[in-house]
């Protein structure tokens, strides 16, 4: 009898756990991919984006009065990685989806800038601050509009203009957070320390790291780009502990970081990251 009752127990338990399943909500593949991105997940970053883009087709997200801003994260997950030609050969996207576009284009000239084809950036960055007009998209756009220019002001070894605009971006990104969640993929202090410290600004780059790393705790971007900042100081105590906190949040990841970001001085020539050399 005593044996009955704990086996019916074990089933009521099984049956409220399956009930509990059956109710929750499905993960949020935005969500999801923000999450695997944060900690160098690559593959898991982009089978999320393409179950997000799988299940919200841009017509649905326009029906129900959506710019489409929501779905770009297909496209930054690629600037993430630095996967500049697939970015570069992805087709452009509904035109009568305002902030999918935006998107598209922000992506588009960042890979564009990052293969040193300049020109083709430059239309990508004007057809972007054109977009900059539109009300429900400005906050994103004043993001995305200072990144693009950088990029390609770091392609042309103009340091201090990508300094620059970097600083803007992440002003931009601050005021975002602040007032309405953030909106944007991946922090732009991760880019802006990379190119501090391609400036030689190791201090500068140092309190950014640590601007983003009180924002989020814990992230392996930002304690690479924070152990690099450290070193470049001759700081090599607090460099080696940054780095074996870098080893705990990396754990799980399945891309080799050679810099706070996928992001270079000149232009980049390889096809893949095991022939880009670590910027520190």
């Amino acid at each position: 009898m005593v044996r009955m009752r704990r086996l019916m127990a074990v089933i009521a338990v099984a049956a409220v756990m399956q009930a509990a399943a059956r109710t929750e909500p499905p993960p949020d593949p935005v969500r999801a991919a923000y999450v695997a991105s944060m900690e160098g997940r690559k593959a898991d970053t982009l089978a999320a984006v393409q179950e997000l883009a799988a299940k919200r087709p841009v017509g649905q997200v326009l029906a129900t009065g959506g710019s489409g801003w929501e779905l770009t994260p297909q496209y930054s997950a690629l600037v993430r990685f630095g996967l500049w030609d697939e970015m570069i050969a992805v087709t452009p996207p509904n035109a009568h989806a305002p902030g999918l576009t935006a998107g598209y284009l922000y992506a588009r000239g960042v890979a564009l800038a990052a293969r040193g084809r300049l020109a083709e950036a430059r239309q990508a960055l004007a057809d972007l601050e054109r977009l900059g007009d539109r009300e429900e998209l400005h906050d994103l756009i004043a993001i995305a509009v200072p990144v693009v220019a950088a990029r390609i002001a770091a392609t042309e070894l103009r340091n201090g203009d990508a300094i620059a605009e970097l600083g803007k971006a992440a002003a931009a990104e601050d005021r975002l957070s602040a007032n309405e969640g953030s909106g944007w993929f991946f922090p732009v202090r991760h880019l802006l320390g990379a190119q501090l410290l391609i400036a030689e600004h190791p201090a500068e780059a140092e309190r950014v790291y640590r601007e983003d790393l009180e924002r989020h705790p814990g992230d392996g971007w930002a304690l690479y780009g924070l152990a690099g900042a450290l070193r470049a100081q001759g700081r090599k105590a607090a460099a080696a502990a940054t780095e074996r906190e870098f080893a705990r949040a990396w754990e799980h990841a399945d891309v080799r970081l050679l810099s706070s970001a996928f992001w270079f001085a000149g232009p980049d020539t390889t096809s893949c990251e095991c022939q880009r050399p670590a910027a520190y």
